[in-house]
C-alpha cells in the first residue's frame, strides 16, 4: 500500500516542509481550478522530489485545461506522474497524447460512474485508459469493484459537496484570488447533524481513516489556519 500527501500549497516555503522521504504527492485540487500550482511551483516540485507527483483536477474551463496541459509536461518530465482527471475534456486530450502520464477517475467523476449502466462504464473506462478510481466514501467501493481497478483513499476529510461560487471571496470562482490558501472553515448548523469542513470550493465531513485494502492512502493535512 503507497502513501501519499496531498501538498495543497506549493510555495517554496511549503516545499521545504516536505519531508524528504515522501515518496508520492498530490497537488492541485479536485474542486478548485484556481488552487492549481503555477508552473513555477510545479517546476520546483520536480527538482526537489524524483517520486510521484500526481497533479489533482476539478471540471475544468478551455482556460483552465490549457494550464492544465502545461502542469502535466512539467510533472511528466524527469520522474513518475499521474493525473486525477474530473473533466472530459481532459480525458480526450489525454487519450490523445503520445507520453500522457497514467490516469484515475477523480471523486466527482467517479460518482458519475457509479451510476452508469455497467457496459457503458466499462467502454467509458477503456476509452480513457483509466488506471483507477479516487474514492472517499467506503459505500462506493462495492459499485465500482466490478470493474477491477484499484482505487486511493483520501482521509480524514470525505468530500460531501462542491460550489462553483467562491465562499471565500464571495463571488463566482472565475478569477480566483486563492484567499483561502491554507485556510478551513469549520460550519455547524441545527439542520445538519454534524460539522462539515470548508476547504476552497468544497464542503467536507471529517473523522475518516486510512483503509488497509486500498491501493494508495492519501493524506490531507490540517489546513494552517482553522477557522471556527
Amino acid at each position: 500500500m503507497e502513501k501519499a500527501l496531498a501538498l495543497e500549497n506549493c510555495s517554496p516555503g511549503a516545499l521545504r516542509k516536505l519531508p524528504a522521504d515522501c515518496r508520492a504527492v498530490v497537488i492541485g485540487s479536485e474542486f478548485c481550478s484556481g488552487l492549481l500550482p503555477s508552473p513555477a511551483e510545479a517546476r520546483a516540485l520536480r527538482r526537489k522530489s524524483r517520486g510521484r507527483i500526481i497533479l489533482a483536477t476539478t471540471l475544468l474551463t478551455q482556460a483552465a485545461l490549457e494550464k492544465v496541459k502545461e502542469l502535466i509536461k512539467i510533472i511528466n518530465s524527469g520522474g513518475p506522474a499521474e493525473v486525477v482527471a474530473n473533466d472530459l475534456g481532459l480525458l480526450e486530450t489525454l487519450r490523445a497524447g503520445r507520453k500522457a502520464p497514467p490516469v484515475s477517475c477523480g471523486r466527482i467523476l467517479a460518482h458519475r460512474v457509479k451510476i452508469m449502466p455497467e457496459a457503458y462504464a466499462r467502454n467509458f473506462l477503456a476509452r480513457y485508459r483509466v488506471a483507477g478510481f479516487e474514492v472517499d466514501d467506503a459505500s462506493i467501493i462495492k459499485r465500482l469493484a466490478p470493474y477491477g481497478l484499484p482505487f486511493s483513499w483520501h482521509y480524514p476529510f470525505r468530500y460531501a459537496t462542491v460550489t462553483r461560487f467562491c465562499p471565500w471571496e464571495n463571488r463566482w470562482a472565475a478569477g480566483c484570488a486563492r484567499s483561502c490558501l491554507g485556510r478551513a472553515r469549520k460550519l455547524v448548523s441545527p439542520r445538519v447533524p454534524g460539522p462539515l469542513w470548508l476547504r476552497g470550493c468544497a464542503y467536507f465531513i471529517p473523522g475518516q481513516k486510512p483503509r488497509r485494502d486500498a491501493a494508495r492512502n492519501v493524506y490531507t493535512p490540517p489546513a494552517e489556519t482553522n477557522e471556527a
